[in-house]
C-alpha cells in the first residue's frame, strides 16, 4: 500500500495529476497519428516495394515490426492515460467527499478530525473552548459513523493509488525496450484483473493445502469493498469467476476462517463475505426495460443475465467439492451466506429463492458437517455465530428482508403444481404451516452439539423480519412511517393473519413459531389502519383511512381470525407495545377527523364511531398479555418486561406522525403534538404497577382486565379531550363535548367487553 493518510488525502492538489493525464492525452493522440502513419505510409510502400534478395528478407519484416511497436506503443500510452484520468476523476471524488465530510457534517456537530495511526482517522466532539463533552448515546453513534465513513475513503484512495501503481507495472512490463504489454480501458477493468487474480489464486493454493496471505485478503477485501456498487466490476467479476469458482472461493475461505485461531484472518474473511454479497446484488440488478421474465436477457457488462443465473442454479444443487471431508457444502448452501447482504432485484431472487424451496421440498434437507469431526466450528456464515449457514434458509430469508419487493414476490409465489411430482404450495404456507410446512432443522457450528430449539431460533427469525419486508416494503430495521401499501403486499399480510390466526397455537408464547411475534407485532402496527377498519366492520365514517391500498375488512377478519392472531401475537412483550402504541396512534388521530366531522354527525355518535375499533383491539391484546404472564415463571419479571417494552415501542408514535402529515388536517408542530399526546396516554395507562398487576392476574384475572378497560377508556377518553380542547370546544359537564367525552369512556368500556367475547 502507497500509505495515504488523513493529511495526505485531505491537503493534496490533484491538480497536476489531472495534467499529467491531459499531457498523455496528447501524447494518445500523437502515436495514434504516428502509428496509422506507420501502417498506412511505411508498411504500405514497403509491402509494394519490389525488393529482393536481402532488402525483401530482413527490411520488410523489420519495418513491420517497426510499425507493429509504434502501435504497440500508442496502446500503452492509452493504457497508461487511463489509468491517470481515472485515478485522477476517482481521487477528486474521494477528495471531495472527505473535505465535505469533514467541513460540513464534522463542523455541524462540533466533531473535531485528525490523523489516527496509518490511513484512519480519529473523531471527538468538542465545545467552544476546545475542550472534550460527555457524550449522549445518539452522539456517540453519530461519531462512530462519521469515523467510519471517512476511514471507508481513506480506504477508497489508497485503493486507487495502489491499483494505479500496479497496473502501471503490469502496462509497462519487465523490457524496457520493448511496447506491448497489459492493456486497460479503465481502472475497473485492472482491479477486477487483479481481484479475479487473487481468488483463483486462493482455488489453487487450497488444491496444496495452501491459502493466500493476511496481505494479499487486505487486497482483495479493499479491493471488493470499493467496487461493490460498480456494476461492470462486479458482473465482470462474477462473469469471470463463475458461480462454482465464485462460491467455492467464499465456501473455502469461510470454513479456513472460522476454524483457525486468527481473529484478523476472521474479520478478514467476514467483511469479504459481505462485499461479495453486495457485488452479487449489484451484477444481478437488471437495468430497466431487462427485467421482463419473458425477455431473453442480453449479456452485457452491467447485468449477469439468464445465462449466468440458469448456471448458478445448476451448482446451487450440487456439492461444491471443497476437499473437506467432513464438511461438503452444496452451492446454494454457500450462496445463502452471500445473499444476507444486499437488496437484490426480484428478477433474480425470487426464482432462486423458489429453487431453493424445491430442492429442500424434495430432498427433505441439507448437508450438514459430520458429526464426528470433534469440536471444530465450521461456519459458511461469518455474520451471526448463532447462525453458521449451514441451514441456507436463514441466509436466503434474511435477504428477501433486504429485498421488499423480492420478499413480496416471493411469499405471494408458490411451488409445485402443473408438470411438478411436488404438489402447489404457497411459499407462505411452507414456511409457516405445520401440516405441510418445512422441518425446521438445527443449525450448528459443531456436530458433537444434540439439536436443540436455541439452534432453530435464527431462521424463525430471520423468516419475521422477511414478512416484514414484504408487507411494508422497506428493509427490514428501516425505521422510516409507514409508506402507502401496495395491492400485492396486502395480500401477503391477509395471507399471514390467516395462516397463523388460524392456527394461533403456533405463535402463542410457547408455540413453535413464537419468535415471530415481534416481526408480528411491528406488521400489526404497519397495518393498524386496516385492522381499526376490519373491527368497525368497514370504514362507512372515513376515519381509518390511508392512502394505497387497503385490505379487506371481510378477508382479514374471515373467521374471527385477526381476533386470534392479535391476541396470541400481544403474549410477546415487544409485539404488545408495538401493538398498543399503534392502536392509541390511530384512534386518536381518529378523533381528531370525528371532532372534525361534527357538524355533520352528532359528536357523541362520531367520538363512539372512532374509539369503539381501538377499544376492541385494545381488549385482545390485553387478553394475550395476561395469558402471557399468567403463564410466566415469574410474573412479576414478565410485567417488568412488558412496561420496560412500552417505552421502546413508543416510535410508533413517531413514525404515524411523520406519516399523518399527508392526509390529516393538522399541520406543523400540531401533529407532533397530536402523537405525543397519544404517547403519553399508553405510558400513563398501559405501564403498570408490577406487583399490583401480578397479585391480580394470579387471584382473579377478571378483576385484572375490568382494571385494563378501565386504563384504555381513560386513555382514550383523555385523547378525546386533548383533541377537543386543542379545537376550541367545551367539555365541560352536559355540554355536546362533554356528552361526547362520555360516550367514549362507555364506547371503551363496550368495546373492550366485546373483545373478550369475540
Amino acid at each position: 500500500m502507497a500509505g495515504l493518510t488523513y493529511d495526505d488525502l485531505y491537503q493534496v492538489s490533484l491538480s497536476s495529476l489531472g495534467s499529467a493525464a491531459e499531457d498523455w492525452k496528447d501524447m494518445v493522440d500523437q502515436l495514434a497519428k504516428l502509428a496509422t502513419d506507420a501502417m498506412d505510409g511505411m508498411v504500405r510502400q514497403s509491402d509494394a516495394a519490389r525488393w529482393e534478395g536481402v532488402n525483401a528478407g530482413v527490411t520488410r519484416p523489420f519495418i513491420r515490426t517497426t510499425a507493429a511497436e509504434f502501435r504497440d506503443a500508442h496502446a500503452q500510452a492509452k493504457s497508461i492515460w487511463s489509468m491517470l484520468r481515472d485515478a485522477h476523476q476517482d481521487l477528486t471524488a474521494v477528495q471531495k467527499a472527505l473535505k465535505k465530510a469533514v467541513d460540513v457534517d464534522a463542523k455541524k456537530h462540533s466533531i473535531q478530525v485528525s490523523g489516527g495511526a496509518g490511513s484512519t482517522v480519529i473523531c471527538q466532539y468538542v465545545d467552544r473552548s476546545g475542550e472534550k463533552t460527555k457524550l449522549k448515546p445518539e452522539q456517540v453513534e453519530y461519531l462512530k459513523a462519521l469515523e467510519e465513513q471517512i476511514n471507508h475513503l481513506l480506504v477508497q484512495a489508497n485503493e486507487i493509488d495502489d491499483s494505479v501503481s500496479r497496473a502501471l507495472g503490469r502496462i509497462h512490463g519487465g523490457d524496457s525496450h520493448d511496447f506491448g504489454h497489459a492493456k486497460y480501458d479503465t481502472l475497473d477493468d485492472a482491479q477486477r484483473e487483479r481481484t479475479v487474480q487473487l481468488a483463483k489464486k486462493s482455488l489453487d493454493l487450497h488444491k496444496d493445502g495452501k491459502e493466500l496471505s493476511n496481505k494479499e485478503l487486505a487486497e482483495f477485501q479493499r479491493l471488493m469493498q470499493s467496487n461493490s456498487k460498480d456494476a461492470e466490476f462486479a458482473v465482470e467479476f462474477y462473469r469471470e469467476m463463475g458461480p462454482r469458482d465464485a462460491l467455492r472461493f467464499q465456501a473455502q475461505l469461510a470454513i479456513d476462517a472460522s476454524t483457525g485461531d486468527d481473529s484478523t484472518r476472521l474479520e478478514l474473511a467476514k467483511n469479504i463475505q459481505k462485499d461479495m454479497g453486495l457485488t452479487l446484488a449489484t451484477a444481478t440488478d437488471p437495468p430497466t426495460g431487462k427485467d421482463n421474465p419473458h425477455t431473453s436477457f442480453r449479456e452485457d457488462r452491467t447485468y449477469l443475465g439468464r445465462a449466468w443465473v440458469n448456471e448458478l442454479k445448476k451448482v446451487g444443487t450440487k456439492p461444491l467439492d471443497l476437499g473437506v471431508h467432513h464438511a461438503e457444502p452444496l452451492g446454494y448452501q454457500a450462496l445463502a451466506s452471500l445473499l444476507r447482504n444486499g437488496n437484490y432485484d426480484k428478477s433474480f431472487l425470487k426464482p432462486i429463492a423458489e429453487d431453493m424451496v424445491v430442492y429442500e421440498r424434495k430432498n427433505a434437507g441439507w448437508p450438514t458437517p459430520d458429526s464426528y469431526h470433534g469440536d471444530l466450528e465450521l461456519a459458511l456464515s461469518l455474520s451471526d455465530k448463532k447462525s453458521p449457514g449451514w441451514d441456507p434458509m436463514t441466509g436466503l430469508l434474511e435477504g428477501l428482508a433486504n429485498s421488499p419487493d423480492a420478499s413480496t414476490a416471493f411469499f405471494n409465489g408458490s411451488t409445485g403444481g402443473g408438470d411438478s411430482d411436488l404438489k402447489k404450495l404457497g411459499n407462505l404456507q411452507f414456511f409457516t404451516s405445520e401440516d405441510d410446512g418445512r422441518v425446521w432443522p438445527s443449525d450448528k457450528l459443531s456436530g458433537t452439539t444434540h439439536p436443540d430449539d436455541e439452534s432453530t431460533l435464527p431462521s424463525k427469525q430471520a423468516l419475521g423480519h422477511a414478512l416484514e419486508s414484504a408487507t411494508s416494503g422497506r428493509p427490514y430495521g428501516d425505521d422510516g412511517p409507514p409508506r402507502p401499501h401496495t395491492r400485492e403486499q396486502v395480500d401477503v399480510f391477509e395471507k399471514v393473519v390467516k395462516e397463523l390466526g388460524g392456527n394461533s397455537d403456533l405463535i402463542k408464547h410457547d408455540g413453535s413459531l413464537a419468535v415471530l411475534a415481534p416481526s408480528l407485532g411491528n406488521m400489526s402496527a404497519e397495518y393498524m389502519y386496516d385492522i381499526q377498519r376490519a373491527f368497525a366492520g368497514g370504514d362507512s365514517s372515513g376515519y381509518f383511512k390511508h392512502t394505497g391500498a387497503a385490505a379487506d375488512p371481510g378477508k382479514l377478519n374471515d373467521g374471527g381470525c385477526l381476533k386470534e392472531f392479535l391476541q396470541a401475537t400481544a403474549e410477546d412483550p415487544k409485539a404488545y407495545a408495538s401493538i398498543i402504541h399503534a392502536q392509541q396512534a390511530v384512534t386518536t388521530e381518529g378523533i381528531s377527523a370525528a371532532i372534525g366531522d361534527r357538524k355533520e354527525t352528532p359528536l357523541t355518535t362520531a367520538a363512539q364511531a372512532a374509539t369503539m375499533p381501538g377499544a376492541v383491539i385494545a381488549s385482545v391484546a390485553a387478553v394475550g398479555q395476561g395469558d402471557a404472564i399468567a403463564a410466566a415463571d415469574d410474573s412479576v419479571e414478565k410485567i417488568r418486561e412488558f412496561n420496560e417494552n412500552l417505552e421502546t415501542g413508543a416510535k410508533w408514535a413517531g413514525r404515524f406522525a411523520d406519516m399523518a402529515a399527508n392526509h390529516i388536517p393538522v399541520y406543523g408542530d400540531a401533529i407532533s403534538w397530536f402523537y405525543e399526546d397519544a404517547q403519553e396516554a399508553v405510558l400513563k395507562h398501559y405501564t403498570k404497577d408490577e406487583e399490583e398487576a401480578a397479585k391480580r392476574i394470579e387471584e382473579n384475572r377478571k378483576d385484572y382486565l375490568d382494571n385494563e378497560r378501565q386504563q384504555s377508556a381513560e386513555a382514550m377518553r383523555q385523547a378525546f379531550l386533548d383533541a377537543a380542547r386543542r379545537e376550541g370546544i367545551s367539555t365541560a359537564p352536559g355540554t355536546p363535548g362533554g356528552l361526547a367525552a362520555d360516550m367514549v369512556f362507555h364506547s371503551v368500556d363496550t368495546g373492550f367487553s366485546d373483545g373478550r367475547t369475540r
